[in-house]
């Protein structure tokens, strides 16, 4: 971190310096061209080169692309042996010094200076602020023909624009008595000064740098570029005065008698008419001379520097994002190993991975033994997954080094393998990604659709005793990609979503105290359950009567979110902000979005066997009227609301798949 900002004050330290003596090939030339030289130094202390490095980095991914296009097929794992020898131990064995508990003073000491810093010249800054501000609330409108609005205060401070930056309405705030004080031209020349300040919106661009100053006040350059920021700046006004037609001596008059009368402002963000060296602004006014435009030398100069200045960081970017470009290796019909040895005397032993995208450093191990067919129609199995995608309620028999799918269908299959235990680790997402490209044979088809033949027992052996996650999730991926030739990938779309969020009277919920219930540990394969004694939370939602049940007891408001989404058809973001855990209880109408499993389900199946109190209550007959709908009772119950917006939304794409042959 320390070395990063370090090559980050020297670069824009050397950039500044390299605005400084542009400056010098432009003096003749007009101050606006100055000025935008001074404030590109101000904004790199802003943009790291770092920055444009990294946008080199992305676009170094469209020669990796060609390569994966290119690339043949290999091996999804190749270890190569270079040298072997004995090992190599130490004549002694002392314990390491140990760094654990060691404390860094230095950079603690050094924030802490800087943090001073940085709070002095807030702190003077906001009071000045502060100023202006309780002059323009005790400002009056004065009646003066202008583009902004023109007000006076008391006081002594100097004819200044206030306000303007980005969205603010500007503000001409002069001081009271003024018109009595100035002549009707001198009077002319300072508002068309101050005029000029907010058509090139000075105030925004001094805004910057004040920042630029705050947060890099132990740097002397940046409060040299200041000054030079402000002293162009009032010459290009004062250059765009007189190219207006106002009379130079008027004008000189007009800037002589506010400095004599007023106090300049306080803030660089206020523009004003009076400082940056009024001596060398007098002269330059007085001689008026005629400036000279940009050359096409100049042109070309200028163009040329801005074009390395950002082509140049982009382009070291690319080079090296190119070199470090990992090759991709297109898929293999299934993992193998090669190993080659090659044994060299008194050497250490050297090993060099070819890994997968499938683990960066290990490569899974793989079946033995797999047997694969049709469904037997007493076999058991099936279900369906929820959101209709996952399709991972079925259980499997596991043992060590054995997997066993009874009649279980491909979608099934690819759930477990691709979501649930794609990288040997269990997951279990509330609204896990759509499976796409399904053909009808592999879906689960639950209920009256079932057909044996789109059925399959799957039992797998290995020698070794992998973990159950492993099994299920890498291992079945190659059985998968083997024996039914499934190809898939990720996408990431943007669909249309809900946002769950707080509605207008506020929330109506009721935090729970901890250990009010118990949830099962998902993040554990088989999943853990609360122990006997312990109360269980519950979840779940079906029919009763009419309506929709729907349990969730120690929710918190994103599981509440994920579970919403099965219930509306849609992605729904948890926009809340809301911590803590709640019990949500309720009945609801079902409508055109409700899934049909739901609107299908037994009611019985919801509540037996469950303490849920929504079960306990006498159920509604079909014939009775159905409740209100889903958004009804969060907003009227819950104090929460459903608003439409858009979300990123995972799928897993089957680009191909095989029925397999039997063995």
């Amino acid at each position: 971190m320390i070395g990063e900002l370090t090559r980050h004050l020297w670069q824009s330290t050397v950039f500044a310096v390299a605005a400084g003596l542009l400056t010098l090939a432009f003096r003749g030339n007009r101050a606006q061209v100055r000025y935008g030289l001074w404030l590109s130094a101000s904004l790199k202390f802003f943009i790291p080169f770092a920055l444009l490095m990294n946008v080199g980095s992305h676009l170094a991914l469209a020669p990796a692309a060609h390569r994966i296009a290119t690339q043949i097929a290999a091996p999804a794992v190749s270890f190569t042996i270079e040298q072997f020898s004995q090992p190599m131990f130490p004549e002694s064995l002392e314990p390491a010094p140990t760094t654990l508990g060691t404390i860094h003073w230095i950079p603690i000491a050094a924030f802490g200076a800087w943090l001073c810093g940085f709070l002095t010249i807030a702190l003077i800054r906001f009071r000045s602020w502060l100023r202006i501000q309780a002059a323009v609330r005790a400002s009056t409108a004065i009646n003066i023909p202008s583009s902004v609005e023109v007000r006076v205060a008391s006081g002594l401070l100097e004819p200044g624009v206030v306000g303007g930056v980005i969205w603010l309405r500007p503000i001409l705030l002069l001081p009271e008595g003024i018109t009595e004080r100035l002549s009707p031209c001198e009077l002319s020349a300072v508002l068309a000064h101050e005029l000029c300040h907010v058509r090139r919106r000075d105030n925004l661009f001094a805004l910057i740098h004040m920042i630029v100053e705050a947060v890099f006040w132990f740097h002397p350059l940046v409060w040299w570029i200041g000054a030079r920021l402000v002293e162009e700046r009032e010459r290009a006004c004062d250059e765009e005065v007189l190219r207006l037609g106002n009379n130079p001596d008027v004008y000189a008059d007009a800037i002589l008698n506010v400095c004599k009368l007023y106090v300049e402002s306080p803030l660089a963000c206020v523009s004003g008419v009076s400082g940056a060296g009024i001596r060398r602004r007098i002269e330059a006014i007085m001689a008026n001379r005629r400036l000279a435009g940009l050359n096409r030398a100049k042109k070309f100069l200028l163009a040329t520097a801005g074009t390395l200045t950002l082509a140049a960081p982009v382009v070291i970017g690319l080079v090296i994002g190119v070199g470090h470009a990992p090759v991709i290796h297109a898929q293999s019909p299934a993992p193998q190993f090669a190993q080659t040895a090659t044994p060299i005397p008194n050497a250490q032993m050297q090993r060099t991975p070819v890994t997968t995208p499938q683990s960066p450093t290990t490569v899974a191990p793989k079946f033995d033994a797999v047997s694969i067919r049709p469904c037997e129609p007493r076999s058991g199995g099936g279900g369906r997954g929820p959101n209709g995608g996952a399709g991972i309620v079925p259980s499997p028999r596991t043992s060590p080094g054995r997997l066993n799918f009874a009649c279980v269908s491909v979608q099934e299959l690819i759930g477990r393998a691709y979501i649930q235990f794609a990288d040997g680790r269990i997951h279990s997402p509330l609204v896990p990604p759509t499976i796409e490209g399904m053909p009808d044979w592999v879906r689960i088809n639950p209920g009256p659709a079932f057909n044996p033949a789109n059925r399959f027992t799957l039992e797998a052996t290995a020698e070794s005793t992998p973990s159950q996650e492993m099994m299920m999730g890498p291992m079945l991926q190659a059985v998968l990609e083997d024996r039914f030739r499934v190809k898939v990938h990720n996408e990431a779309r943007d669909v249309p979503a809900y946002a769950l969020t707080v509605a207008k009277n506020g929330p109506k919920l009721t935090l729970l105290p901890g250990g009010t219930c118990s949830n099962p540990d998902l993040t554990k394969f088989p999943a853990e359950y609360p122990p006997p004694g312990q109360v269980r939370c519950e979840h779940g939602d079906g029919r009763k009567g009419p309506n929709i049940a729907f349990a969730g007891q120690g929710e918190s408001m994103a599981d509440f979110a994920r579970r919403l989404s099965n219930i509306v058809g849609r992605l729904v973001l948890d926009k809340t902000a809301i911590a803590g855990s709640f019990d949500f209880e309720f009945e609801y109408g079902p409508d055109e979005n409700t899934p049909p499993g739901l609107r299908n389900m037994d009611p019985e199946r919801f509540c037996a066997g469950t303490n849920v109190p929504v079960c306990k209550t006498p159920t509604l007959g079909e014939s009775d009227p159905a409740g209100p709908s889903i958004f009804t009772v969060l907003e009227k119950r819950f104090g929460l609301k459903l608003e439409p917006t858009t979300g990123q939304k995972e799928f897993l794409v089957i680009d191909h798949v095989e029925r397999p042959s039997e063995n």
